[in-house]
């Protein structure tokens, strides 16, 4: 005889992490600024149970300049977004938007 397997329980032990729609076109808004600015050439999106992680590029075989990370809602750590660049947490928010003003730029004087 075949073993039983409940549906139900496989699907809540392979939950992945993923950006949502909104979120994607909020972190592409930002990417295609930077790029316009040639400041950034490339992007990866990688997901898993933990967390989902956008990463830009300078270059297409660099190391990542920055990385943002959506951390899963059962491991809330002061915030769900995280922005890190060489493994430092630039920035924490409960909101993505929140998290990516930190790439907005400085204001100036007009004179």
């Amino acid at each position: 005889m075949g073993e039983v397997i409940v549906l139900a329980e496989c699907r809540r032990r392979s939950r992945v992490v993923y950006f949502g729609r909104g979120e994607l076109q909020l972190l592409l808004r930002l990417f295609s600024r930077h790029v316009e600015c040639g400041e950034w050439l490339d992007y990866s999106i990688d997901n898993n149970e933990e967390a989902a992680v956008f990463c830009v590029y300078r270059r297409a075989h660099d190391a990542p300049l920055f990385e943002i990370h959506k951390i899963c809602p059962n491991i809330r750590r002061q915030g769900d977004f995280l922005v890190m660049a060489a493994g430092t947490v630039l920035k924490r928010s409960g909101r993505l938007d929140s998290a990516l003003r930190m790439f907005d730029p400085p204001l100036r004087a007009v004179p």
